[in-house]
């Protein structure tokens, strides 16, 4: 079987410019080394075009989740049904049966007999399983596929936050949202107490209104006082101007009242007898 790399796989210097944690052979190793893959599969893009298809079959050919290391390389754990050769043989031929004759390569991983586990692994190992316990109810059908690289990071940085660095920044990060906290409520603070200031401001804004409209009734009061004054006074000018444009009225009103004079005198000194009062 040929297990060669297709030529459109990225090239040895692009390769050796990832970091060696990252790369695909190193997040291949790691998927070997955790258990999680038995069988690897590399397509060729010239003959595929275009991911989906080949995804989509080989997702249709095995359970449980498949990883995807790298744009046209995948792992997986196949199905049990013989000798790990005898089953990538099979894959192969179901799927050269659908893409095209060399459009895919299917082969056997090299698992070590036995494999110390460090954090990283386990975490990558445990991470798989709940794939493949949230995948259980939905039934063989239902296929994940996984981005290799970003969870074996994900482990080695969740393994990493044991050793101090992971955890300052963490941290610092915490101390950052709390000071973050703290200005928005000194912020809020402030702006209550603003508004406090502005409202006792407005109250004695309010009292001293509440004064001046005060002042100017009385005042109002004052000036219809003095108005209907003024109208008694208009009233009487008004009578005497009508008496001096009538003599005959003024001497006749004139008379009257002298007369209620002389009237008024005479009783007088009829209550007081011995006291005689001359009027000329």
């Amino acid at each position: 079987m040929d297990t060669r790399i297709p030529e459109s796989r990225p090239s040895e210097a692009a390769e050796a410019a990832l970091p060696r944690s990252d790369s695909g052979p190193a997040v291949l190793a790691e998927l070997i080394a955790a258990g999680l893959v038995s069988h690897e599969m590399i397509a060729d893009p010239a003959r595929l075009g275009g991911e989906a298809a080949a995804l989509r079959l080989l997702c249709g050919l095995v359970a449980g989740p498949v990883w995807r290391i790298e744009p046209w390389h995948y792992a997986f754990r196949a199905d049990p049904g013989g000798a790990p050769a005898v089953r990538a043989a099979e894959l192969e031929a179901a799927l050269s049966a659908e893409l095209g004759e060399g459009a895919v390569w299917v082969s056997a991983t090299e698992r070590p007999e036995a494999t110390d586990l460090d954090r990283p692994l386990i975490l990558l190992r445990a991470q798989a399983e709940a794939v493949e316990a949230a995948l259980e109810p939905a039934g063989p059908e239902l296929t994940a596929v996984i981005g290799a690289r970003f969870a074996a990071a994900a482990a080695r940085i969740a393994a990493g936050a044991g050793d101090g660095g992971l955890a300052e920044r963490l941290a610092a990060l915490e101390a950052g949202q709390a000071a973050l906290v703290a200005a928005i409520e000194a912020r809020a603070e402030v702006e209550r107490a603003g508004a406090g200031a502005e409202t006792e401001t407005l109250g004695r804004l309010a009292a001293a209104l509440g004064q001046v409209l005060a002042r100017l009734d009385a005042q109002a009061d004052v000036l219809h006082a003095h108005i209907a004054r003024e109208d008694m006074v208009a009233g009487r000018l008004a009578e005497l101007g009508q008496l001096a444009g009538s003599p005959a009225a003024f001497a006749e009103s004139l008379g009257v009242t002298l007369a209620e004079f002389l009237a008024r005198i005479e009783n007088r000194e009829a209550l007081l007898p011995g006291r005689t009062i001359q009027a000329g």
